[in-house]
């Protein structure tokens, strides 16, 4: 039978792990036309779970908007994908569409192209009516044209900006203060969701920041151990498998209730197992998922220098409280100065966090390599 296994974002109706409590909690912030930051480590299940909730959302008559600014360069790049995810909700839902019609006449930043396409029959995509207005102007028509649409429809809105902390690598933008400004005279919610923790929460707690106390903080947990031994064993066995409990709460404990690994994990263990899933399968099953993550893993670290990769292989082996303390540093062969520009850039890029009061690698299975790099 097919793996019952996902490696991807994971579609609204697909069986979902827990977070029951989550989107009870989101869609109340939603309903109240709260804002939100929801953070995580990367490969916590983030856009899944934001999938889902507009989906439900979306089931109650929301307007829901999804935005991705993950490696957006520009001003002019932002405002094209904000535009764009508009467009496309307005033109995907037939009835929002008709009642987005005034809007659509006055929508005078950008306008919708469509081109023929082998694959799906046409291509979508915007581009601006003027070929010379400046990056940030267009980012301030967009976001007051987003705000007349929402008032004079009376809708329901939820906007998600996904990965919102790349907006901070626009050196010497005002778009922080553009935005807020938008964003806090519009009757909607807005959810800033973000992985690189460091970045995110500094544009939100910083007093100097124009999103500064705007949001309501949300992090994003590991999933219940619970939770995710019953999830296992339903899978599996929805795959014609059987998962005694006692593996299932092995594989859980191996991946640290980690979302993404939990399924990367199982669905390696799905495909060398037998109709009865054994504890050796798991280890097995452990080595595949590694030996795919590897590539990954290896152009992370090629993007580091040698005093950072010293300390990322010293804390996979040997977490920390004092990480500085001379015993440490003569264990690893690690200096002061090296450690403290080290820490500073990987606590920034969210590959180390100190936890509990112990320093260590943020990504469990990242540190299980690393420990054998």
């Amino acid at each position: 039978m097919a793996n019952p296994f996902i490696l991807r974002v994971i579609p609204p109706f697909f069986p979902f792990c827990n977070r029951t409590i989550e989107l009870q909690q989101l869609g109340s912030h939603a309903d109240n036309k709260a804002n939100v930051v929801l953070f995580s480590p990367r490969r916590y299940g983030k856009t899944s779970l934001i999938r889902k909730l507009q989906s439900d959302l979306s089931d109650k008559g929301f307007f829901t908007v999804y935005v991705d600014f993950f490696v957006a360069t520009s001003e002019n790049e932002i405002a094209r994908r904000i535009s764009q995810s508009i467009y496309s909700v307005l033109h995907e839902r037939e009835s929002l569409l008709d009642k987005g019609v005034r809007f659509l006449k006055t929508f005078k930043t950008f306008r919708p192209v469509f081109k023929p396409s082998p694959e799906s029959g046409f291509s979508f995509s915007v581009e601006p009516v003027s070929s010379v207005m400046p990056g940030i102007d267009l980012i301030e028509n967009v976001m007051e044209e987003l705000g007349v649409f929402i008032h004079r429809e009376s809708i329901n809105a939820h906007i998600v900006f996904d990965e919102f902390q790349e907006i901070s690598e626009l050196k010497k933008s005002p778009i922080e203060g553009v935005l807020r400004k938008h964003i806090q005279e519009q009757q909607a919610s807005y959810f800033f969701v973000g992985s690189r923790r460091r970045i995110l929460l500094d544009m939100f707690n910083r007093k100097n920041r124009p999103f500064y106390q705007s949001a309501i903080m949300y992090p994003l947990r590991p999933l219940p151990d619970k939770e995710l031994v019953s999830f296992l064993v339903d899978r599996f066995k929805e795959g014609g498998k059987s998962c005694p409990i006692r593996v299932a709460e092995k594989i859980s404990e191996k991946v640290s209730q980690y979302p993404y690994y939990a399924q990367a994990l199982a669905y390696n263990i799905f495909e060398i197992s037998e109709d009865i899933v054994s504890e050796d399968d798991i280890q097995t099953g452990f080595n595949n998922m590694l030996a795919s993550e590897r590539y990954g893993y290896e152009a992370v670290v090629q993007g580091l220098t040698g005093p950072q990769i010293a300390l990322l292989k010293a804390l996979a082996v040997d977490p920390v409280s004092k990480i500085l303390s001379t015993e440490y540093m003569n264990r690893h062969r690690l200096s002061a100065g090296g450690i403290q520009y080290a820490r500073n850039k990987l606590e920034k890029l969210d590959l180390i966090e100190k936890h509990n009061n112990t320093w260590k690698i943020v990504d469990p299975v990242f540190g299980c390599w690393l420990a054998g790099y």
